[in-house]
């Protein structure tokens, strides 16, 4: 309660002046009326780990206040760094996390609604700071316009497959068009955005152990589910992703034709849909755009895939997801562009992106998918206050979620191999193999 309070505190004192008097709060404002400013009841409900994986401490809050003689409601998300040791806020990389989700609420977005004459559904921005070890950003509530994060963490419906991809689509059919049609104001738009996640090669001790573990366990994996795979083709899996930033510096690193603007961690947890009555799915809106990058429009399709959907939908399903995709992207590119589709976005060479970007996201989904399954029930304070020895974070990272992540993971290398054997295409296409580590 002492922590909620000082929240309340903080939000009555510090923020909502200053969401005031930068014209966010209200539409009326003038600096002659802010003695009429009283802030009423603030309620605080705080978003768990059983809502989504955070690193962050989220909470939901109703705002009641006065202003020019009129009483207003506003109901906001918070989302802020915890207090966490300087060099662990650096090596999660909050810092540019944080100015890439700011910037794109206070400078792409507006581009973004002219672009698309207003139909680009976002959450309304409403505050953000960047400090020298934290950050904060405010949103509006997007529940308020019938939106909502789905009820399942992983494995998510065929449906919900489809409208997450063709809204995809859509979106970087109009990221190309806006840089092709107007290559200057896409790189002014894109060349203050800050490498969020492969810029520091100091990864914490933990993380590094954790990653190098799971590697070894999605190893295991495929050796006991899908044991006819060449073992040598494994090998040379689990070598390209050893070293995460090396080899994910490589992959997600703009290559042109290709290069657009991506998401970059387009996944369950940082989508919304709005279903109808009969709670059937209907559209979608994504958020949280702190990993947002200029790179290959396979960095959301292939990691939503992997981490969103398990194999029993995408498997049988993969051809009619993938079609989906690319007509949304090739009608949204024709819709913005007013011209043909070039050659490099054809649905074969999109599909040869994707099969490079297969150890991209398999790399993630081994680290990571573990956390959806079986989540820790504990706030992201207590996760990073954790002192757990070497032997506790392998024992750890080889059995959380169980078989259902085993299997998962080692499907999705069943999958690699097929679809790189029917596209002729290496997994290591592109990837300077000398460049990487040898342990």
């Amino acid at each position: 309660m002492e922590k909620i309070e000082a929240e309340r505190q903080w939000l009555r004192y510090t923020v909502l002046p200053s969401i005031l008097r930068n014209g966010r709060l209200v539409d009326n404002y003038s600096e002659s009326k802010v003695t009429t400013f009283h802030v009423g009841d603030i309620d605080i409900d705080v978003i768990g780990h059983s809502e989504a994986f955070m690193l962050t401490l989220c909470y939901r809050t109703t705002i009641n206040f006065e202003y020019d003689g009129q009483k207003f409601q506003r109901k906001m998300v918070v989302k802020k760094t915890p207090a966490m040791p300087p060099e662990m806020y650096e090596s999660i990389q909050f810092g540019p996390l944080f100015t890439n989700e700011i910037n794109f609420y206070t400078e792409i977005l507006p581009e973004f609604q002219k672009f698309t004459d207003g139909k680009f559904a976002a959450p309304k921005y409403y505050y953000g700071e960047l400090n020298q070890h934290s950050a904060v950003a405010i949103l509006e509530n997007f529940a308020e316009q019938g939106w909502r994060v789905t009820k399942d963490r992983v494995g998510l419906s065929l449906q919900h497959a489809m409208i997450a991809v063709s809204y995809l689509g859509r979106f970087h059919g109009f990221a190309y068009a806006m840089k092709h049609k107007n290559p200057e104001k896409f790189a002014q738009l894109t060349d203050n955005l800050k490498e969020s996640r492969y810029a520091n090669d100091n990864i914490h001790p933990e993380w590094k152990l954790t990653m190098k573990t799971s590697i070894d366990r999605a190893a295991k994996a495929v050796a006991t589910y899908q044991p006819q795979i060449d073992e040598e083709f494994v090998k040379k899996f689990c070598f390209m992703i050893s070293d995460y930033s090396q080899y994910g510096r490589q992959r997600v690193a703009p290559r042109e034709p290709l290069a657009t603007l991506c998401h970059g961690d387009y996944v369950r947890n940082n989508v919304a849909y709005r279903y109808d009555d009969k709670e059937e799915p209907q559209e979608i809106m994504m958020f949280d755009y702190q990993t947002l990058r200029v790179s290959s429009p396979m960095v959301d399709l292939n990691v939503f895939l992997a981490v969103s959907i398990f194999a029993e939908v995408r498997d049988p399903n993969f051809e009619d997801i993938f079609c989906e995709y690319t007509l949304a992207l090739h009608n949204s590119y024709r819709e913005h562009a007013k011209e043909e589709v070039p050659d490099f976005l054809s649905r074969g060479e999109l599909l040869k992106e994707y099969v490079r970007f297969l150890p991209y996201s398999l790399s993630i989904s081994a680290s990571f998918l573990m956390s959806l399954v079986d989540p820790l029930d504990i706030s992201p304070e207590e996760m990073f206050a954790l002192q757990l020895s070497d032997e506790e974070i392998i024992e750890r990272t080889m059995n959380r979620g169980g078989e259902v992540v085993d299997r998962e993971v080692a499907h999705q290398v069943k999958e690699m191999l097929e679809l790189s054997q029917a596209t002729g295409v290496s997994i290591d296409d592109g990837i300077d193999l000398d460049k990487l580590p040898k342990e």
